[in-house]
């Protein structure tokens, strides 16, 4: 293989849902353009990625040698090695560390912002940060959203029809409902168009959604033919040495 060129270069490691730890080249760092150099010369296939699959499983799958994962970062639209396809497990691990809290809905956004003289000029009535307690939960502030009438709140066990109070603003509000943090309202779309505010002919799509249809979307990658890969690798080669 003529993977020896990519020796000097400083790998990262990214640790697995499994516990296993993989070691990956830092070729991220290398600009678009010389990608771009490689990519002309390519012809893909594409390839459906199973739950389950790793990137070094799968090139040891189609070209017999796991340290080739490399070529799939090389020639799909990826970041980091984090933006690879997540099974079920890893999905539900991910949103349940990035939208960690609850929303308390309230019926009207008066209920937790002071209006001013326009209706962009608000003052949290709640502080972001601060603890909130009602008769079954605790916890603290993390988001105000005056557009959705909710505040996020850090914690569990808060239920609606509860009174919730900021220990250091003593505002208080009772939600009319509580959901997970995850099934909130991200955005309305009719189509390809986008707002942020409930609007008629727009349906409500939750951060769970979202995120779910851009996992999916990455399920399916391009993949260099295996007949092929030797002398893109080498070709990779000559652009990275420039």
């Amino acid at each position: 293989m003529a993977n020896k060129f990519f020796e000097n270069f400083p790998e990262i490691q990214y640790k697995m849902d499994d516990g296993k730890v993989i070691y990956i080249k830092d070729f991220f760092r290398k600009s678009r353009l010389e990608q771009d150099s490689v990519n002309e010369v390519i012809e893909y296939s594409l390839y459906e990625i199973a739950d389950g699959d790793r990137p070094d499983t799968v090139a040891a799958k189609i070209y017999g040698d796991s340290d080739l994962h490399w070529t799939f970062f090389l020639v799909n639209d990826y970041n980091n090695y984090y933006d690879w396809h997540k099974d079920f497990m890893t999905f539900e691990k991910y949103m349940n560390k990035k939208y960690p809290g609850q929303y308390a809905i309230a019926s009207q956004s008066s209920d937790i912002v002071d209006r001013k003289s326009s209706v962009s000029d608000t003052t949290n009535k709640f502080l972001l940060g601060e603890k909130v307690t009602s008769v079954s939960g605790e916890g603290r502030v993390i988001l105000v959203e005056p557009e959705h009438n909710r505040i996020a709140i850090d914690g569990k066990g808060f239920v609606a029809n509860e009174l919730i109070t900021g220990k250091v603003s003593t505002r208080t509000f009772t939600p009319t409902s509580v959901i997970e943090q995850r099934d909130g309202v991200a955005y309305y779309k009719n189509g390809n168009l986008r707002k942020n505010s409930e609007t008629s002919g727009y349906t409500s799509v939750s951060y769970f959604d979202d995120e779910f249809e851009k996992n999916e979307a990455k399920r399916l990658i391009k993949i260099i033919s295996p007949t092929l890969i030797q002398s893109v690798v080498k070709r990779f080669e000559k652009v990275m040495a420039l």
